[in-house]
C-alpha cells in the first residue's frame, strides 16, 4: 500500500460515524445523544450495563463507543471496553467523574482512545471524538496494510525466507516450505543455511546462503544460475536464488530476505528447445505465414517462402537489406520502441500491426509476432511472425464505413454526426466560432414513397443528398439520420445570416425538378435551425432544438425555415439599432469610461485604474464592451472610438489625487484595428500634450492576438510608445497563443493573466501551476505581473504566496464612473 492509501478519512465525513453511548443515567445519556446529533454524528444505540454494552457493540458494530466507567449490573466499562476492543477492535473513550491513578491504569490497560473526565465543554468532547476516529482508522489502515502485505508474500510463487540481522530464519512464505521441506514454525530461530542448504550444480560443493552473504556484504547479491537446493526430504532442485540486506531508516541492518524458485521445468524446456531446432529449421521454410530471423541491426537474415510471396521479393533480395526499407516510414519509431523493450528484457515478445511496402509499392497490413532468440544467454536475433491482414482491413474498413455512414446515400451517420459535432464544439470554445445544426426533412415525402415505392423514394433521397453535399463547403458536414430527415453542420459562422445564405442556397437546389423512376417531380424542405453557444452548448440539446425549431418549421405550413429562438427578428432588430446608434455615439456623447483599481498585492495600495468603456444608449440604457465592441470593430468603427477612449482617460487620470508626487497610472485597452492601424502613436501623442499626463502613467494594453502577427509594423509600434515613456502591457495573457520568443523580443513591462486562469487557481492545480510558471516566466524577464478577476481572499493569499505583484478585481472594487472612482481614490489613497 501506498502513502496515499494510508490518509485517514477527513472530519467532514466522520460525521455521518456511528456512536454507542453506555451511560447509566437517563438524563445524562439523553444529553449526551443531544449532543452528539447535534455535532453530526449518528447515535446507533444507548446501554446503562456493561453486560449490554458488549452485545450492542457485537450487534450494532459503532464506529465509537462512549463508555462511562461506572455501571449496572456486576460488569463495570473498564471490563466491558476490555472485551470490545480485543474481540471487536472498535475505540473506546472513557468519560466518567472518577480520575484516581487506580481507575486510570485500569482504564490505559484496555487502550482506550481517550479520556476524558466529566463534567467536560461539548468542544472538549468533540475534539477527543475526532481524535479518536482519527487514530482508529490510521490503526485500521495499518492492520489492512500488514494484512495484505502478508497476504501477498504467501502468495507469492517464489520462495521466500527472511532472516535476523544474525541469519536465523524469521518468516517462510508456503512456496519456501514446500521448496525446502521445513515448515516455518520447525525453520523459525534456525540459522538460514542449515535449513536453505545449497550446492555448486557443477562441483557438488556446498554454497554459503545468498541471505548471509547479503548480511556480509551489506548489498544485494546476484542471482546464482548454477546452484542446487538440497530439501530437508533430499530432494534436489536446481534454483534461481538472490538475497539483499534489510535496512532501517538509519541504515541499521535488520536481517535479509533471499528469494529463489526451481528452475527444474525451464531447464527442461531449454533441453526441449535445443531437440526442436532441427524441428523449427524444417518448420520455418514451410510454414503458411511469413516467418523471417532478423538481426539486431533490423537486417533479415533468414526468409520463408510466405514472407517473399507477400511482398513480392526473392530470399536473395531480402536477406542482408534493411527491413526498414520495405516499412512505412511513420511505423519506424513505434516498432524500434518494442523492439528495444524485448532487447531490454521487459517482455519477452510482442505483437503489432505493422505495414509493409512491396515491390508493385503496395501497403499491405500485416499482424507481427516478435521474440528474441538468445545463444549462451546472449541476444542472437529476433523471430518475426508475420500474418497477411489484407482481408481483415477491408472488412474492418467496411465495418467502420457502416458504423460511421448511411449505406444508402454515403452520408455521415447519427454516430459520425454527433462526434463532429462534438469537435466542433470544442474547436468552436477554444477559438470563440459559432456554428449552426440545420435539421430538415423533405415535404410530404411519405405520399412519395406511397405512390411511386420505396426504391423511387431511395433514389430521391440519394439526390437530395448529393445536392445537399454540393451545396455546402468543404468544412461542413452533412448526415442522414434516417428516413427523409436530413442534418447539415454548418461550422465558423458568423452569424444567422450566414446560415440563410447556405440554406437559402439548398432550398433553391431542392426546389428544381427531379427525375425519378420516369417522372418529373418537385419537392419543397422544411428547416430548423440551432446555433452554438447561443442555443446550447452540448451536442444532444443543439440536434434537440434544432429538431424542435424544424417542427415549428412545420407547423407554420412547410417550405420554410424557422430558428429555435423565436427572438431571431428581435436580435435583428437590435444589431440595426446598435449599428445606427454606434454612428452617432460618439458625436452624441453617449460613451463614458468606468474605472476599476488595480493594487498592489504587497500592501493593497492602489497603483494602476483600468479604463473600461460603457455606452449610455438613449433606449437600451448602459452597455457593457461585450455588447458593441465586436460590432464596432466590424464597422470599422474601433479606431475613432479607441482615440476618444485615449484621450478621455489620460483627461481623467489628470484628476486623480497625487501621493508624494506620483500619480496612479492609467491602463488603457487597444483593439488590434487600432493597433494595426498606423495612427495608434499619434493618438497616445495628442492625448499626452493636451492634457499634460506624465507618459510613465500610461500603460497601454494588447492582446495575444496582436503578438500572433509577428511583423516589423507591429514591433515598430511598440518601440514607438516605449521611446514615448508609455508602458506595454499584454492583456489576457494565457488564453490565446502567446509566442515567448515574440514576448522576449518586444520585451513588454506587464503581463495581465486572464480571470479564467485565476477563478479555480486554489482548487485546480493545472491553472496554478499555469499562474506560477507564468509569474515565474514575467519576472524572469523583468516584467511586472497583473492578475484580473480577483475576487476572494483564497485567491489573493495564494497570488501573494506565489510573488504577483498586482492584482485587479471585484475583491478589491468594482468598475465606477470618473466621479465615483475619484472619491473611491480618496478614501483609499495612502496614509
Amino acid at each position: 500500500m501506498t502513502d496515499a492509501n494510508m490518509v485517514p478519512t477527513a472530519i467532514g465525513e466522520r460525521h455521518s460515524s456511528k456512536i454507542l453511548v453506555v451511560e447509566d443515567e437517563a438524563i445524562v445519556a439523553l444529553d449526551l445523544q443531544l449532543q452528539l446529533e447535534e455535532m453530526g454524528y449518528t447515535v446507533c444505540g444507548v446501554a446503562d450495563t456493561g453486560e449490554d454494552a458488549v452485545e450492542r457493540a457485537w450487534k450494532l458494530r459503532p464506529n465509537l463507543i462512549l463508555m462511562d466507567i461506572v455501571l449496572k449490573g456486576a460488569m463495570d466499562g473498564i471490563e466491558a471496553a476490555e472485551q470490545i476492543s480485543h474481540g471487536l477492535q472498535i475505540p473506546v473513550i472513557f468519560l466518567t467523574a472518577y480520575s484516581d491513578a487506580g481507575t486510570v491504569a485500569r482504564a490505559a490497560h484496555t487502550a482506550s482512545y481517550g479520556y476524558l473526565t466529566k463534567p467536560f465543554r461539548p468542544q472538549e468532547l468533540r475534539a477527543v471524538i475526532e481524535v479518536a476516529l482519527y487514530k482508529a482508522e490510521l490503526e485500521r489502515q495499518l492492520r489492512d496494510s500488514e494484512q495484505w502485505f502478508a497476504s501477498t508474500l504467501r502468495s507469492v510463487a517464489d520462495g521466500i525466507v527472511a532472516t535476523d540481522e544474525q541469519g536465523k530464519i524469521q518468516f517462510m512464505n508456503p512456496a519456501a516450505e514446500d521448496l525446502l521441506g521445513w515448515q516455518m514454525s520447525e525453520a523459525c530461530g534456525r540459522d538460514v543455511g542449515e535449513v536453505a542448504h545449497i550446492e555448486n550444480t557443477q562441483t557438488g560443493a556446498v554454497v554459503e546462503s545468498p541471505a548471509r552473504r547479503a548480511l556480509q556484504e551489506g548489498k544485494a547479491v546476484g542471482i546464482d544460475f548454477a546452484a542446487t537446493l538440497v530439501s530437508r526430504n533430499g530432494v534436489r532442485l536446481p534454483i534461481d536464488d538472490s538475497a539483499a540486506p534489510v535496512k532501517d531508516a538509519e541504515g541499521n541492518s535488520l536481517g535479509a530476505v533471499m528469494v529463489f524458485r526451481s528452475v527444474q521445468e525451464r531447464l527442461a524446456a531449454e533441453q526441449k528447445l535445443r531437440q526442436s531446432e532441427e524441428h523449427f529449421r524444417k518448420v520455418f521454410d514451410f510454414a503458411p505465414v511469413g516467418m523471417a530471423l532478423v538481426g539486431l541491426d533490423n537486417r533479415f537474415l533468414q526468409v520463408n517462402g510466405a514472407i517473399c510471396h507477400l511482398l513480392g521479393y526473392s530470399d536473395t533480395d531480402l536477406v542482408g537489406a534493411d527491413q526498414a526499407r520495405f516499412s512505412c516510414h511513420d511505423d519506424l519509431s513505434s516498432e524500434r520502441a518494442v523492439l528495444d523493450e524485448i532487447l531490454s528484457g521487459k517482455s519477452l515478445s510482442s505483437q503489432f500491426e505493422k505495414r509493409y511496402r512491396t515491390r508493385d509499392d503496395r501497403v499491405v497490413w500485416t499482424l507481427v509476432s516478435v521474440s528474441l532468440l538468445r545463444q549462451n544467454e546472449e541476444p542472437l536475433c529476433y523471430l518475426w511472425q508475420i500474418h497477411d491482414l489484407t482481408e481483415r482491413k477491408d472488412v474492418e474498413d467496411r465495418l467502420a464505413r457502416l458504423a460511421h455512414y448511411d449505406p444508402l446515400t454515403g452520408l455521415a451517420n447519427r454516430a459520425c454526426l454527433s462526434e463532429e459535432i462534438e469537435r466542433q464544439i470544442l474547436f468552436a470554445r477554444r477559438h470563440q466560432q459559432c456554428f449552426a445544426v440545420v435539421f430538415l426533412d423533405l415535404d410530404h415525402f411519405k405520399q412519395i414513397n406511397d405512390s411511386l415505392g420505396h426504391e423511387a423514394g431511395d433514389e430521391l433521397l440519394q439526390a437530395i443528398a448529393h445536392k445537399l453535399k454540393d451545396s455546402i463547403r468543404e468544412i461542413d458536414t452533412v448526415a442522414r439520420l434516417g428516413g427523409d430527415e436530413f442534418v447539415m453542420l454548418l461550422t465558423e459562422v458568423r452569424s444567422a445570416e450566414d446560415v440563410l445564405t447556405v440554406t437559402d442556397k439548398v432550398r433553391a437546389e431542392c426546389a428544381q425538378p427531379f427525375h425519378i423512376a420516369g417522372h418529373e417531380m418537385c419537392i419543397s424542405i422544411s428547416l430548423g435551425v440551432s446555433l452554438y453557444p447561443d442555443d446550447a452548448q452540448d451536442a444532444r440539446t443543439l440536434l434537440r432544438f434544432a429538431d424542435s425549431a424544424l417542427y415549428h418549421a412545420k407547423a407554420e405550413g412547410r417550405n420554410n425555415l424557422q430558428f429555435y429562438r423565436p427572438d431571431l427578428i428581435a436580435r435583428l432588430q437590435k444589431r440595426m439599432m446598435l449599428e445606427a446608434g454606434l454612428r452617432s455615439a460618439l458625436a452624441h456623447r453617449e460613451f463614458e469610461l468606468h474605472y476599476q483599481p488595480i493594487v498592489s498585492l504587497a500592501d493593497g495600495t492602489p497603483l494602476m485604474a483600468e479604463a473600461l468603456i460603457r455606452w449610455n444608449h438613449p433606449t437600451l440604457g448602459l452597455l457593457t464592451p461585450e455588447t458593441f465592441i465586436s460590432l464596432a470593430e466590424e464597422m470599422g468603427l474601433s479606431t475613432a472610438i479607441g482615440t476618444w477612449v485615449i484621450g478621455e482617460a489620460c483627461r481623467s487620470a489628470m484628476a486623480w489625487p497625487v501621493h508624494k508626487g506620483r500619480g496612479i497610472a492609467v491602463s488603457i485597452n487597444v483593439s488590434p484595428r487600432q493597433f494595426k492601424s498606423g495612427t495608434l502613436v499619434q493618438s497616445v501623442t495628442d492625448a499626452l500634450q493636451e492634457t499634460g499626463l506624465d507618459p510613465k502613467r500610461v500603460c497601454i494594453e494588447i492582446t495575444e492576438q496582436v503578438l500572433l502577427d509577428n511583423n516589423e509594423m507591429n514591433h515598430a509600434t511598440i518601440e514607438e510608445l516605449k521611446t514615448l515613456g508609455v508602458k506595454i502591457a499584454i492583456d489576457d495573457f494565457g488564453v490565446g497563443y502567446s509566442s515567448l520568443s515574440y514576448i522576449s523580443r518586444l520585451a513588454p513591462s506587464e503581463i495581465k493573466i486572464d480571470c479564467s486562469l485565476v477563478r479555480d487557481v486554489a482548487v485546480n492545480p493545472s491553472d496554478a501551476a499555469i499562474v506560477r510558471a507564468t509569474i515565474v516566466m514575467a519576472h524572469s524577464l523583468d516584467m511586472t505581473v497583473v492578475t484580473e478577476g480577483v475576487e476572494t481572499q483564497v485567491q489573493q493569499s495564494f497570488l501573494q504566496s506565489e510573488g504577483c505583484d498586482m492584482a485587479q478585481g471585484y475583491l478589491y472594487a468594482l468598475p465606477a464612473p470618473a466621479a465615483e472612482f475619484r472619491d473611491w481614490l480618496n478614501r483609499n489613497r495612502p496614509q
